[in-house]
């Protein structure tokens, strides 16, 4: 039987884990993770996570990762010093990325929200991957999260008041700016994050972008930004199956998409890397794209 370390706690990471977990020629003895630096030193499934660094504390024939960003993973293990014949690559056809139970809960708590989004006239698009996932004909319980942006501030806070009420069985994180951010200030609301109890996880977070100059923006790392013209959203909203309901989304998503990833975002990639994105750029990028305007 193989040891093998899962690098990664994320969205790939828990989808080896469905992948191997039942292969009788393979033991999971741990993960390794430095994105979520929150979850060094907990567990996931009863299996210890450690930071990378600690790696040479662990007994184990291969490392393994996969997704899309695991160019930057195979740099970041051969940088740790660990031996190519040591390093693992987990093919995207391998990946099993939800479970039925995640799935069904996924599902439930999304219905039930744009039921009372939409009872109260509160317009919403599913942003990012979630509007890929749902383009793709995959269920949105494949990200690790769905992302459901408003337009409104007000919007934000009639949710942060409504919605423990609404979702009194799950947890609701109203999580605040740190700091000033590019338009909103310290302590004002930057999403609304909806969560469950179970192992799988199920996250749903609810923010909204910023207007700024022509664009609308939302941040990306502390340090860049995706920028949409506002044109983009003048479109207005449309009602898409999804399953045995309805989502919202950008009447425009071809062009909102088309800006982010490229014409060809039906497509799954093979890789991505931050410099893939089409509108992701820096504070003083953007301050410079809005004076020319």
């Amino acid at each position: 039987m193989k040891k093998i370390v899962i690098f990664g706690t994320g969205n790939a990471g828990r989808a080896i884990y469905r992948t191997f977990k039942d292969n009788k020629e393979y033991k999971i003895v741990a993960f390794i993770d430095n994105n979520n630096k929150d979850m060094v030193g907990k567990d996931y499934k009863g299996i210890s996570i450690f930071s990378p660094n600690e790696y040479d504390k662990l007994e184990f024939d291969y490392i393994v990762y996969g997704g899309v960003w695991h160019k930057q993973m195979k740099t970041q293990l051969k940088n740790l010093g660990i031996l190519d014949e040591k390093i693992k690559l987990i093919s995207e056809d391998e990946l099993i990325y939800t479970s039925d139970e995640r799935e069904k809960s996924v599902d439930n708590i999304v219905k039930k929200l744009d039921e009372y989004l939409q009872s109260k006239n509160i317009e919403y698009y599913l942003e990012g991957s979630s509007g890929l996932y749902l383009l793709r004909g995959k269920s949105l319980s494949y990200g690790s999260d769905v992302d459901i942006f408003v337009l409104k501030y007000d919007e934000l806070l009639i949710l942060a008041q409504e919605l423990p009420k609404i979702f009194s069985d799950l947890n609701i994180e109203i999580v605040k700016f740190q700091k000033d951010d590019l338009v909103r200030k310290k302590n004002q609301i930057d999403r609304i994050c909806i969560t469950d109890n179970s192992e799988e996880k199920v996250i749903i977070d609810i923010g909204m972008p910023d207007e700024y100059g022509e664009y609308l923006v939302t941040n990306y790392n502390n340090n860049k930004f995706f920028y949409i013209p506002k044109l983009v959203y003048e479109g207005g909203f449309i009602r898409m199956p999804y399953k045995n309901f309805y989502v919202s989304m950008l009447a425009k998503y071809d062009d909102f998409f088309t800006i982010t990833y490229g014409k060809n975002y039906i497509e799954v990639p093979k890789s991505w890397s931050e410099s893939d994105y089409g509108n992701l750029v820096s504070i003083d990028e953007l301050k410079q794209m809005c004076k020319k305007k």
